[in-house]
């Protein structure tokens, strides 16, 4: 290869020289400089976005937090009953009476709720109601559908608020 270039006139050999440096800086610019400048563009642009949408997620959280307070300033029973009693009586009245076998204080702030051959719909009506007219949370549950269609042994534990 040597001798084939030495065996080249001067002019070609600079050419040759000339046109294999600018090969190389195009090669360079290609290759290495347009991608990191487009992947630095890309990441200025997604920054932004993301930065836009925590934005919007801070003013969504005190938001939440806004309604929170006032659902659970509201849900409170105004009689200012207990969450035993509370469970009690509106399972009683969501038809689920006569499958509530016990109710118990589980700590300070829980109350355990055992129910044999409960309608799973009426149970889950029952849940919907503790959650969104109290603000009451099932922390547990564990469920054993039984052979009957539609008919549930459910063990739960509840709390207010979390």
């Amino acid at each position: 290869m040597k001798t084939w270039f030495n065996g080249l006139e001067a002019n070609e050999r600079r050419m040759l020289i000339v046109g294999g440096g600018l090969l190389l800086v195009m090669l360079l610019y290609i290759g290495i400089w347009e991608p990191l400048t487009n992947k630095v563009e890309t990441l200025r642009i997604s920054t932004a976005e993301q930065t836009a949408l925590l934005t919007w997620m801070r003013s969504a959280a005190q938001e939440v937090k806004k309604l929170r307070g006032r659902d659970s300033q509201q849900a409170k029973p105004a009689s200012g009953q207990s969450l035993l009693t509370l469970v009690d009586r509106t399972a009683k009245s969501g038809r689920l009476g006569t499958a509530l076998k016990r109710v118990q204080p589980d700590g300070d702030e829980k109350v355990g709720v055992w129910l044999e051959s409960a309608n799973f719909d009426d149970l889950v009506r029952w849940l919907a109601t503790l959650e969104t007219r109290h603000d009451v949370r099932v922390v547990s549950s564990v469920f054993q559908a039984l052979e009957t269609a539609g008919r549930v042994d459910a063990r739960l534990v509840f709390t207010t608020g979390v």
